[in-house]
């Protein structure tokens, strides 16, 4: 890495320099507020284009803005009003004990990562120079990336009994915090900048860390971000899975939901557990990008750059589902962090530098397999670049280790399992386990690029800019601002590029799905607090002020509603445990409450399974359909026997997923599944007659010898 000389101040408080547009005219200024008006117009007037038309029209963040406060719009009083509603819905303070041993228990897995992290960044010789928040941020997503992988290697064995593993992070906890010496690392008071940037960020936070214990509700993640540790723990330990392929993917953030249930020892509570230790990552984020963003601009960017991320909808709704994007874009900011260190801090060893580099970007692959694009190859390709101008190997070397370290056992599994160390990817070049040609069109058709046209790809730069529903006004307000800024101008050019990259590969190579663009937030958060202090002058400390205001508040709306994820932030948690399933599928939950204890059901056409308490046989889309397995080329008879074979009492028939899966738009489904031959094995004596337990639902009963 070539080594330049700090692009700001000497002093982090001080200001940037910056263009004087007030000197001879105020016009050029006043053209600028006009912009950023005429922008946020638009945002607030922008349909939401994945919220259902209301009586009165499409709906819009403006509108959401007005029912915010009673007596804005007529006849909304305060229990009406967007205002009133969130109030309520944390006025149940009673329930909140509830929470204590989720805290309890992710605190013991946070601050075992945060353990062992601080010594990888000790050994990485790093630990000078850092604040104490931005520490403990990096601390924990190398710490994470750690204890995932010694969860998947124990756990290949056999997953030890819950009190091994709360004693192993407790050690590594006590361990931790005896050679980190926290009461030595210097501390530093909040300054009047920082102090507001919390109370701004507060109650996005707090809401986020409260959604994130609330049952999940996303189809994705009942069927595999949740389920594949749940199979795991009831199983005693991790093994390959034939019927849900997505836990063949890099499991790094799952195994934290593994470990939560262990901790637990329940399954769903220590869901929970995970579900919060995956909030906190947007946490570590936001530090971090304030950290990278005060080293380029100054004190105030970085918190501008802070407030920027922890107010973004987005980041708000992957704190309280748990997707990996969130944990993703942590390592994002973790990996923007220490490069900009190695930029702006000459005496850094560039082997250990690009070391602790490549280790967070096999922690962001692990993650899931498409943070190659937004983070393996642009830094590897950095990478290349230091050991080019350095005539050193050394760098690209310690950069393929790291990512190794973290990833080689991963492709392991999979290599072990299936034969594919990147399952089910590239099944030309390796071939997989129960995979076909067929199936391989399958998920290239549901996965793969999607037409390149001129409007898809406007589309996709005004989703990203402000149209997605859970997007900012703030990233486009104020990141092109960084350039009229000579200090930051430099900074502001080569964040930029990476944007660029990310938005650009998004785009070309996948299918396009909103969330995988996110990775962009980071350095977009980063860039943004550059361009929101380019100006010292009074005038745009005023416009700033009133579009923050103006954005932060629509989003705090858009965020406590939940248009952004469940929001019943203090609700009795053992009643949602019984009716959340309700709400999500009614007649998969009256099956599970109201079949024996011993049932065990054989599902067709449904995956979203995390909530149930019965055993139950089921697949996803992508692997091969069960029942045709057990009854494709037998007699009724031979296929009966099967059934009995395998304990199986009760079948359940979900036609409107089906329905849903060989829409055109959909996955595809198997055509052997059809109420003509479920009509057939009822007058062969195989099931019995159908029973309605929904308007497209049919629960059939295996009939004994």
């Amino acid at each position: 890495m070539t080594r330049h000389a700090r692009p700001s101040p000497a002093s982090p408080t001080s200001v940037p320099p910056s263009l004087d547009l007030l000197g001879h005219s105020g016009w050029p200024l006043i053209v600028l507020v006009a912009v950023e008006a005429a922008w946020l117009l638009w945002f607030l007037m922008e349909p939401l284009p994945n919220v259902p038309p209301s009586p009165g029209g499409r709906v819009s963040r403006g509108i959401l803005l007005l029912d915010a406060l009673p007596g804005v719009v007529p006849g909304v009083t305060f229990h009406d009003s967007l205002l009133g509603k969130a109030v309520g819905e944390l006025s149940d303070v009673g329930n909140l004990p509830q929470r204590l041993p989720i805290v309890a228990a992710a605190a013991l897995i946070a601050l075992a990562a945060v353990g062992i992290g601080d010594w990888l960044l000790r050994k990485s010789r790093m630990e000078s120079g850092c604040g104490v928040a931005s520490r403990l941020a990096v601390d924990y997503l190398a710490g994470t990336v750690v204890l995932g992988l010694a969860t998947l290697i124990v756990g290949r064995i056999g997953l030890p009994n819950p009190w091994v593993v709360r004693g192993a992070l407790s050690a590594a906890a006590a361990a931790g915090f005896w050679t980190a010496k926290p009461w030595r690392w210097p501390r530093g008071r909040l300054d009047a900048n920082a102090s507001l940037a919390v109370l701004i960020v507060a109650p996005f936070v707090v809401l986020m860390l409260l959604g994130s214990m609330l049952p999940a509700v996303d189809f994705d993640v009942l069927e595999y971000h949740l389920q594949g540790p749940k199979e795991y723990y009831q199983a005693g330990r991790i093994a390959f899975l034939p019927h849900n392929v997505y836990t063949n993917m890099p499991f790094g953030v799952e195994m934290l939901h593994l470990l939560g249930m262990e901790v637990m020892a329940d399954w769903w509570w220590g869901g929970l557990v995970g579900q919060l230790l995956v909030a906190v990552f947007g946490l570590a984020a936001g530090v971090l990008i304030a950290a990278t963003a005060t080293r380029l601009g100054s004190r105030k960017a970085g918190c501008l750059a802070a407030v920027v991320y922890l107010t973004t909808p987005w980041v708000y709704r992957m704190g309280v589902i748990a997707y990996v994007e969130g944990p993703l874009c942590g390592f994002q900011a973790a990996l923007l962090w220490t490069y900009v260190r190695g930029r702006t801090e000459p005496d850094l060893a560039p082997a250990r530098l690009w070391g602790l580099i490549g280790f967070l970007a096999g922690g962001a692959m692990a993650c899931k397999y498409t943070a190659i694009l937004p983070a393996v190859l642009p830094f590897g390709a950095l990478s290349l670049v230091d050991s080019w101008r350095g005539r050193s190997w050394r760098p690209t070397a310690a950069y393929v280790l790291g990512w190794a370290v973290v990833m080689t056992p991963w492709l392991a599994k999979n290599v072990a399992d299936t034969g594919n160390p990147v399952y089910p990817l590239a099944y030309g070049l390796f071939g997989g386990r129960d995979w076909t040609p067929a199936r391989e069109l399958q998920w290239a058709r549901a996965h793969g690029p999607r037409p390149i046209t001129g409007d898809y790809f406007r589309h996709g730069v005004i989703e990203v800019l402000g149209r997605s529903d859970w997007q900012s006004p703030l990233y486009a307000a104020f990141a092109p601002l960084a350039f009229l800024n000579r200090r930051t101008r430099r900074a502001a050019a080569w964040l930029g590029v990476f944007l660029a990259w990310i938005f650009l590969s998004w785009w070309f190579l996948t299918h396009r799905l909103d969330r995988f663009w996110l990775p962009m937030l980071p350095a977009f958060a980063v860039m943004a607090g550059l361009g929101a202090d380019w100006s010292r002058s009074p005038a745009w400390r005023v416009a700033r002020g009133f579009v923050l205001a103006l954005a932060v508040a629509t989003n705090l709306t858009y965020s406590s509603t939940a248009l952004a994820g469940l929001n019943e932030w203090t609700g009795d948690l053992e009643f949602l445990r019984t009716d959340m399933p309700r709400r999500l599928n009614a007649p998969l939950a009256a099956i599970d409450a109201g079949l024996p204890p011993d049932a065990r059901i054989l599902l067709v056409g449904q995956a979203a399974v995390f909530h149930l308490r019965h055993s139950v046989l089921y697949n996803t889309v992508f692997n091969p359909e069960i029942i045709e397995g057990l009854a494709d080329d037998r007699s009724p008879a031979e296929f009966h026997e099967e059934l009995l074979k395998r304990g199986i009492t009760h079948v359940y028939v979900d036609w409107k997923e089906i329905r849903r899966h060989r829409d055109p738009a959909g996955y595809g489904f198997t055509d052997f599944v059809t109420p003509a031959r479920f009509g057939a094995w009822t007058s062969a004596g195989v099931l019995s007659g159908p029973t309605p337990f929904g308007m497209e639902q049919d629960l059939y009963e295996v009939r004994a010898r």
